[in-house]
């Protein structure tokens, strides 16, 4: 049963594969030609989540200091989904809700991801489509290589490279590792409509086991790449479909 399992499981692999990259992305030898294809073939499916994520705050914010909504009706059944979601145990607290729904900067986004990923030539992106080196202590998933002894975690396996992102931006929006990013998000959300993906990618300092080396890396990924013009792109995409 076991050899059966691991048979179906190494073929679920073989067809996620085709759901990452491309294969002319691993061809491509010029590192600035890698890199704008890497960040222009993930901008899109960074977008598309953060666009949900806007839709789910709006929603929020309609309902402002509601708390009389009619048991089991399709709002009230939408609002108790949301803040299981994002571990509110108060589904009628919209402050915290509306602390924890709310957008990652592309900029911020991208350089996690090529951090993570290698550039998404990791193993676990090309067999898992994991891009942000997700764990899960659950029976499925991948072993790492340089695993340490009586440790039990695996990589986690996503069907394609968008459940990766959607995966990364609820751990951010709900992890209390991350309090920190939201923190630093709802000041910047107060003063702004725009929020800085440079200054808070340097409250990451949780997401690494190299802590404050890894946010010298994203702040550097961040300015090299001149990633605040996705950023910018993001945001006038918003106040244009407003």
């Amino acid at each position: 049963m076991k050899k059966i399992l691991l048979v179906l499981a190494f073929s679920s692999l073989l067809i996620l594969n085709a759901l990452g990259f491309p294969k002319e992305y691993y061809s491509l030898k010029d590192t600035k030609q890698m890199k704008t294809y890497f960040f222009n073939f993930l901008y899109p499916l960074i977008e598309e989540e953060n666009n949900l994520i806007l839709k789910d705050r709006a929603f929020i914010l309609s309902l402002k200091t509601n708390k009389n909504l009619e048991k089991n009706s399709k709002d009230y059944l939408k609002l108790e989904k949301l803040a299981k979601t994002y571990s509110v145990k108060d589904m009628f607290d919209y402050k915290k809700l509306l602390k924890k729904i709310d957008i990652i900067p592309p900029s911020m986004a991208l350089a996690q991801a090529a951090t993570e990923s290698g550039w998404g030539k990791s193993r676990f992106v090309k067999v898992a489509n994991n891009i942000f080196g997700h764990w899960t202590y659950g029976k499925v998933g991948i072993v790492p290589l340089r695993r340490n002894k009586g440790s039990k975690h695996l990589i986690r396996i996503f069907p394609d490279l968008q459940t990766s992102i959607k995966a990364y931006m609820q751990n951010l929006n709900r992890t209390r590792a991350y309090s920190s990013f939201r923190n630093k998000r709802e000041t910047q959300r107060k003063r702004s409509m725009e929020l800085q993906g440079l200054a808070l990618s340097q409250t990451m300092i949780n997401y690494s086991a190299i802590r404050e080396k890894y946010l010298k890396i994203l702040g550097s990924i961040i300015r090299v790449n001149k990633l605040k013009n996705y950023d910018q792109k993001y945001y006038d995409q918003v106040l244009k479909n407003k």
